[in-house]
């Protein structure tokens, strides 16, 4: 679907169930791997239309933080029970999941490079026209969320492909338990993780993309380990607090990356090349000392 058209979607006839209760209150090893489905995604769908029911009238970066976090957490949760869900539905809802969270994120993506670049002016750097220039594309940002994103779409959107995803699982698994297929797809997704850090820690130069790639296996961890703790064996708590630093580690890198493209990509038609330049080599060794500071990390949990 093209990011600069137009959507709307239909309002099902029948609506998914929203609450807010968290998964743990009702997930139990004897529940079945499609009524746990329900259970974990409608706190996520409540959070999702809440935030942007607040975005028409709101514009803190939290909001827009806290959106696209929870279709990142609905792709993990499609992700999970894909065997049953099959290729093609996984597939299609993924990818609305992940276009969404990318309009969601584009404000959020403006609030970090303008704290850098304000960062850089306070290092010396005479970028004053630029922090100006971002804080203009971050208002335009907000207005193109808004313009994407309207609440009663999104709610539609959600109640139509869960609905449809959890009739999908009732005909196919409904009977069958949930604590053997949860710890089947965790382990999955740490052997993912495993597998992204070694290639990451065993190349000589770590690339930007080996990073990426590490951060997104653990995050899908990380979310897969929240969803599915109160039903798999052993204490997962110290797992997820390691994941958390780790990705805290990875993403501090990831903001400074992630800047540095939107700048190099974006048209600042009032600021002169070479102050543009300027911020851009500031960046650039940031990056690089974070870079360092990423891989050393995921060396430690490459073992």
């Amino acid at each position: 679907m093209d990011m600069d058209g137009d959507w709307s979607l239909p309002r099902p006839n029948t609506l998914f169930k929203v609450n807010r209760r968290t998964a743990g209150s009702s997930l139990s090893k004897t529940s079945s791997v499609a009524s746990t489905f329900s259970s974990l995604a409608a706190p996520v769908v409540a959070e999702a239309v809440q935030r942007a029911r607040e975005l028409s009238t709101q514009s803190d970066a939290e909001g827009f933080h806290q959106l696209r976090v929870a279709f990142r957490k609905l792709r993990a949760l499609y992700w999970a029970y894909s065997p049953y869900l099959g290729e093609e539905s996984t597939a299609q809802a993924t990818e609305e999941f992940k276009r969404l969270a990318a309009v969601a994120g584009r404000t959020r993506d403006w609030d970090i490079a303008g704290d850098l670049l304000r960062a850089a002016k306070e290092s010396g750097a005479s970028i004053e026209l630029l922090v100006t220039a971002a804080r203009e594309k971050r208002a335009q940002a907000v207005v193109h969320s808004r313009t994407m994103i309207k609440s009663d779409d999104v709610e539609a959107f959600l109640n139509d492909v869960l609905l449809r995803a959890q009739t999908t699982l009732l005909s196919r698994c409904d009977n069958l338990p949930i604590q053997a297929f949860a710890e089947k797809r965790v382990r999955l997704a740490r052997r993912a993780l495993q597998k992204r850090s070694r290639r990451a820690a065993r190349s000589e130069d770590t690339h930007e993309e080996d990073l990426h790639d590490v951060r997104k296996a653990g995050k899908k961890l990380r979310y897969l380990l929240e969803f599915f703790q109160p039903v798999i064996k052993g204490g997962h708590g110290r797992t997820v607090k390691e994941l958390t630093s780790v990705q805290n580690k990875l993403g501090q890198f990831n903001d400074i990356a992630a800047s540095e493209a939107l700048i190099r990509s974006a048209s600042f038609n009032e600021v002169p090349p070479e102050v543009v330049r300027e911020s851009l080599q500031w960046l650039e060794k940031q990056k690089s000392q974070r870079m360092r500071a990423a891989s050393r990390r995921v060396r430690g949990i490459s073992n």
